[in-house]
């Protein structure tokens, strides 16, 4: 007779590559970073970097390096997440 389990997860328990990837997407979607200088629009926030980057650069870069951190430590997270969903959980 097959064994049930108590705590059932909407990832899927497949510790390969395509399914790390998979559970990955999905985390990513679920718990998603916003930038931490943003003006709410991403078609302003383009125009406005680019202006930015072009008419004062060092402000640019100050801006990209504030933003660029929390969008790394996420991904990171994300990663293991997905890593510990798809493998620790056979």
């Amino acid at each position: 007779m097959p064994r049930e389990t108590l705590t059932s997860s909407r990832y899927n328990n497949d510790c390969i590559m395509k399914g790390v990837a998979k559970n990955f997407i999905k985390i990513r979607k679920d718990a998603s970073v916003e930038k931490t200088l943003t003006t709410g629009n991403k078609m302003l926030d383009h125009i406005v970097q680019s202006k930015v980057s072009s008419k004062i650069p060092y402000l640019g870069h100050a801006i990209k390096a504030i933003n660029i951190p929390p969008q790394v430590g996420a991904h990171i997270a994300h990663g293991i997440n997905a890593y510990n969903e798809s493998c620790s959980n056979r």
